[in-house]
C-alpha cells in the first residue's frame, strides 16, 4: 500500500500536475488521520470495557465482603442479645419476678465485661475507591450508597462506648465479691484478667446478695441501655448491609 503511494506521487510529480499533487497529499494525510482517530478510539473503547470489566468485578468483591459482614452481624447480634437478656434476668431476679441459681447469676453477670468488636470488611471497597473506578460506576445513586455505606461509624462507636462502660466498674468497691478460685486467692484485683478460665461448679461470691448493690445496679442498668443501643445498631447496620448487597446485585446483572 505504501509503494502505491509512492508510485502516485512520484507520477503526478513527473506529470508536473502540483496542484493534483497537493489534493492528493492532503487526502493522503487526511487518510492517516482517519486511521489513527480509529486507533484512538478503538483503544478507548477497550480501555473502557476493561474498567467496566475491573469495576464488575470489584463490585462482586464488594458483595462477598458485605456477605462476610452478614454472617459477623448475625455473630454480634446473637453475641449481644445473649448478654442483654443475661442483665435484665438479673434484675428480674433482684425484683423478684424471676429465680436463677448463684451459678447462673454469675455468669450473667461475668458476661457483661466480654465484647467483641467489629470492622467493615472493606478490602475491595478500598481498591475500588483507591482506583477511582467508583466515579466510574454508571449508577451514582449506588456509588453514593456504597460510600455512606462504608463512611458509617455509629456500630463501631457503640461498641467501643459498651467496651468503656464495661471497664468502669471497679471491684475493689463491692466487697462481697470474691475472686473465683481458679484465680489467685487474695489478690487484689482492679477487674477479673479472664472470664472464660474453666471454672469450678460454683462461683464464691454469692451472687444474689452482690446484685443488690448499688454500684452493682447502676452499672448493670447503665450497661443494660448501653448493650440494647449496640443490638438496635446491629439490626440497623444489618438492614443497610442486606439493602445495599441487593443494590450491587441489582446493578450487575443489567
Amino acid at each position: 500500500m505504501i509503494t502505491l503511494f509512492r508510485k502516485i506521487r512520484q507520477k503526478l510529480l513527473s506529470q508536473n500536475r502540483v496542484t493534483r499533487y497537493l489534493i492528493y497529499a492532503l487526502g493522503e494525510i487526511l487518510l492517516v488521520v482517519i486511521g489513527i482517530l480509529i486507533a484512538l478510539q478503538l483503544n478507548i473503547q477497550k480501555e473502557l470495557a476493561d474498567e467496566k470489566k475491573e469495576t464488575e468485578q470489584l463490585l462482586i468483591g464488594v458483595q462477598s465482603d458485605l456477605k462476610l459482614e452478614a454472617k459477623r452481624i448475625d455473630f454480634l447480634i446473637g453475641y449481644y442479645g445473649d448478654i442483654t437478656d443475661g442483665i435484665q434476668k438479673i434484675l428480674l431476679n433482684y425484683q423478684g419476678k424471676e429465680v436463677n441459681t448463684n451459678q447462673e447469676l454469675g455468669e450473667y453477670f461475668l458476661n457483661t465485661f466480654e465484647f467483641r468488636k467489629f470492622s467493615k470488611f472493606n478490602t475491595s471497597y478500598q481498591t475500588l475507591y483507591g482506583s477511582g473506578l467508583l466515579q466510574e460506576i454508571e449508577d451514582k445513586k449506588l456509588s453514593e450508597e456504597i460510600i455512606t455505606h462504608y463512611s458509617m461509624q455509629y456500630l463501631e462507636w457503640s461498641l467501643e462506648i459498651y467496651q468503656q462502660r464495661a471497664g468502669t466498674f471497679d471491684f475493689n468497691n463491692t466487697p462481697q465479691f470474691d475472686p473465683l478460685d481458679k484465680l489467685q486467692a487474695g489478690t487484689y484485683y482492679q477487674s477479673i484478667p479472664n472470664f472464660r478460665l474453666e471454672l469450678e461448679d460454683n462461683f464464691r461470691t454469692d451472687f444474689k446478695e452482690f446484685i443488690k448493690e448499688p454500684e452493682v445496679l447502676n452499672f448493670l442498668v447503665d450497661l443494660l441501655h448501653q448493650s440494647e443501643l449496640v443490638f438496635t445498631n446491629l439490626n440497623t447496620y444489618k438492614e443497610s448491609n442486606l439493602t445495599l448487597s441487593n443494590q450491587v446485585q441489582k446493578y450487575l446483572e443489567q
